[in-house]
């Protein structure tokens, strides 16, 4: 890899250059570039040093970040107060507390220093003036779900999101959880319904009441939790997808022919799974099993499903199974784990489906509809339409779509594992048979439902 980042080469010797990070510009008050000498001509040595500066250089900005947060400079004093407490002297016959006071030290006008030394000597764990962050408490939250498994890297992401879009709206870089106001969470709610549903904001405030609660537990923080009892209304202003038509359907067929490969394969799969576009584009070449004959393929394996019923294996649609083969050997040709590998976004928020999403909609409505509760999730309406068409028994259909089916019977929603796979095979059939009747397509008859069985 030609890698020459912040390397330039002069008379056979090799110089660091790169523009002064905004937070370091205390420290280069009369520089807009860091150069240095590498003093060396050998360009694996020069990456190499370059590496270490650039590690320094990280280490100076997280602490000059440190020295500028109140927080943070108040815990480095506690954790340096508490290590020299441990042993109780700092010298013969000498007690610590009498050396290391705020008067003996001069930082009696160290606010952070003051608390910091009532806090170790009366052997507090924290302080109140000083308590835990908003982003504090969400780095401990998702280390814990990381290490018991407790969420899905989806939802972890959204609580990411959740915290920044709270603290964009505070304009803040963070808040102590003890300094959140009521009022403030209600105008955040208020800000939020200009643009949001009812749904994605009571998305919102469900996780940051997650967080608090999540604190309060662990006794980092006391008091009501200013993110419970508010009402949000979650239908108001909330579109639900609408199927497409017969019509909007077939002409929405025939565009697709005229996209790449991977873009028609997409769209078939969708239409004929009911899958959400992330699942599918989430896709890895690892997800694909035969079992019983069927080939099957693993809706969020990895477990980083919307849901925990959204882990699933169903069929791969029979009319997609060639197409399916022949795009898993192309991606494996280039190197990629992924079976949309040239539909992938690699984002920094993991939304892999952003540009295929992107792409459909554009599709639609240059074509079909500019209708905005139709897009690619109305396959999902129309898939589960087609089910319940083919007599498809609710419980099946719930798991072939990823619905949670907890509410439907005590004894399947609970303990059930799920389906074999040509049960559910034969319940796919059904559903792409009425699916291909609207298309004019001539079904295969052995997928034509009988009039008086039915797919349990």
């Amino acid at each position: 890899m030609n890698d020459r980042k912040y390397l330039k080469l002069r008379h056979n010797t090799w110089y660091f250059q790169k523009r002064v990070p905004k937070a370091l510009k205390p420290l280069y008050p009369d520089a807009d570039i860091i150069e240095k000498s590498l003093e060396t001509g050998d360009i694996k040595e020069a990456r190499h040093r370059r590496d270490i500066i650039l590690g320094q250089l990280r280490q100076r900005e997280h602490l000059i970040k440190i020295e500028s947060e109140p927080r943070q400079r108040f815990r480095r004093y506690v954790d340096e107060l508490r290590q020299v407490a441990q042993d109780r002297f700092v010298g013969p016959d000498v007690e610590w507390e009498e050396v290391l006071d705020p008067a003996s030290v001069r930082k009696e006008d160290d606010p952070e220093y003051v608390e910091a030394y009532k806090v170790v000597t009366q052997g507090k764990t924290d302080s109140d003036r000083y308590g835990i962050t908003l982003k504090e408490t969400l780095a401990h939250q998702i280390r814990a779900s990381e290490r018991e498994q407790l969420h899905t890297k989806g939802t972890r992401e959204r609580f990411k999101k959740t915290v920044d879009s709270f603290l964009l709206y505070l304009n803040e870089a963070d808040i102590q959880l003890n300094q959140i106001e009521r009022s403030q969470v209600f105008d955040f709610i208020d800000h939020c319904r200009e643009r949001l549903s009812g749904a994605t904001v009571q998305g919102h405030i469900s996780r940051l009441k997650t967080l608090w609660n999540y604190a309060y537990s662990r006794a980092w923080v006391k008091g009501d939790n200013p993110f419970e009892k508010h009402k949000i209304n979650t239908s108001k202003g909330r579109q639900k997808k609408q199927p497409f038509t017969e019509a909007e359907l077939r002409k929405l067929m025939v565009v697709i022919e005229d996209q790449p490969f991977s873009m028609q394969l997409l769209t078939c799969m969708g239409l004929y799974t009911g899958a959400r576009i992330s699942e599918l584009i989430s896709l890895r070449l690892q997800d694909f099993k035969e079992e019983d004959g069927v080939h099957l393929m693993g809706i969020a394996s990895q477990e980083d499903g919307k849901t925990e019923a959204a882990t699933r294996w169903i069929p791969v649609p029979k009319p997609c199974l060639s197409q399916v083969e022949k795009l898993r050997m192309e991606s494996a040709d280039v190197g990629s784990e992924y079976l949309f590998h040239d539909l992938v976004s690699i984002r920094p928020d993991g939304r892999l489906a952003y540009l295929a999403t992107k792409r459909f909609g554009e599709i639609k409505r240059k074509h079909v509809t500019e209708r905005q509760d139709k897009g690619f999730h109305s396959f999902r309406v129309m898939m589960a339409t087609a089910l319940q068409q083919g007599d498809v028994s609710e419980l099946v259909a719930a798991y072939l779509l990823g619905h949670s089916r907890k509410g439907l019977t005590m004894s399947y929603g609970y303990y059930s594992k799920g389906y074999d796979a040509k049960r559910l095979q034969e319940a796919q059939d059904r559903a792409i048979a009425v699916i291909d009747e609207m298309l004019g397509k001539k079904s295969d008859p052995a997928t034509v439902r009988p009039q008086q069985a039915e797919v349990v």
